[in-house]
C-alpha cells in the first residue's frame, strides 16, 4: 500500500508542477503582452499626432490654393433683344459636338455678330464656315 500511495503523491506533485508552470508560462506571456500593448500604444499615439501634423498641415495648403472663382456674366444686346453669352457657347457647343461626334473641346472662342443674328465659333482652333449659330 505504500507504494501507492507514494506513487499517487509524485502524480500529485507533478501534476502541481505542470500547473505552476503553466500559470508561470502563461504570467510571462500575459506581462509580454501587457508591454507589447504598451509600446504598440505609444506607436499608435506617436504615428496619430504626426498624422494630425501633416493633415493640418495639409488642410492650410489646400485652404491657400482654393480661390474663389469670379462669376462673370456676359449679355449682348442689339436691336431690342438680349442674349446671354452663355447662351450662346452653349449652342456652339451642341452644335459642335453634334457635327463632331465624341470631340473634346478644349477652347472655344466666340465672334458674336448681331448685324447678322449669328455667332461664329472656334473649336480648339479649328474653324469653318459652318461653325455658326443663330442668336
Amino acid at each position: 500500500m505504500a507504494a501507492r500511495k507514494t506513487t499517487t503523491k509524485t502524480t500529485t506533485k507533478k501534476a502541481t508542477s505542470a500547473k505552476e508552470v503553466a500559470t508561470e508560462i502563461k504570467n510571462a506571456a500575459v506581462e509580454a503582452a501587457v508591454e507589447g500593448t504598451a509600446k504598440v500604444a505609444e506607436v499608435v499615439d506617436e504615428t496619430k499626432k504626426t498624422v494630425e501634423k501633416k493633415a493640418s498641415a495639409a488642410k492650410k495648403t489646400v485652404k491657400k490654393v482654393v480661390k474663389k472663382e469670379t462669376v462673370v456674366t456676359a449679355t449682348v444686346e442689339f436691336y431690342g433683344r438680349s442674349v446671354l453669352v452663355s447662351d450662346i457657347a452653349a449652342k456652339a457647343t451642341d452644335a459642335y459636338k453634334a457635327s463632331h461626334d465624341g470631340a473634346e473641346i478644349e477652347t472655344l472662342n466666340l465672334y458674336i455678330k448681331p448685324e447678322e443674328n449669328a455667332a461664329y465659333y472656334v473649336v480648339n482652333g479649328e474653324s469653318s464656315a459652318d461653325f455658326k449659330v443663330e442668336l
